[in-house]
């Protein structure tokens, strides 16, 4: 069961820190709040589950953390296009900052999850 608390936990935070970077920055704006919090929710449930189900199933660590970067990218990318009152603004400066901000998260799923779950048995 702690693996639940550690998924539960990479969800709330990579959550949150979605909900930061997208509220305190221009790069992706949203009409409004309950459609940034529901989005991010969104975001912050798939990458963690993401993250879950690569672990348990890729053992080579830089495949794993590549895969959970770009479906990081991915996630958001369906997130801004199927919510309404989002808009990704694309240019340079945002790619850089999904790359970053993907990164980020992919970092702190592993980190969450590395506690106690497992990887691939065997």
């Amino acid at each position: 069961m702690n693996f639940l608390y550690n998924l539960y936990t990479a969800f709330v935070t990579i959550s949150v820190l979605m909900f930061v970077a997208i509220y305190n920055t221009s790069f992706i704006t949203v009409v409004t709040l309950g459609g940034t919090v529901l989005g991010c929710a969104f975001i912050g449930f798939l990458a963690a589950l993401s993250a879950f189900l690569l672990r348990r199933s890729l053992h080579n660590r830089p495949a794993r953390y590549l895969m959970e970067t770009i479906g990081c990218g991915c996630i958001i990318g369906v997130t801004a296009a199927s919510l309404p009152g989002w808009k990704m603004k694309p240019d340079v400066a945002m790619a850089l900052f999904l790359s970053a901000l993907c990164f980020t998260v992919s970092a702190l799923n592993e980190y969450i999850l590395n506690e106690n779950t497992p990887e691939r048995p065997g």
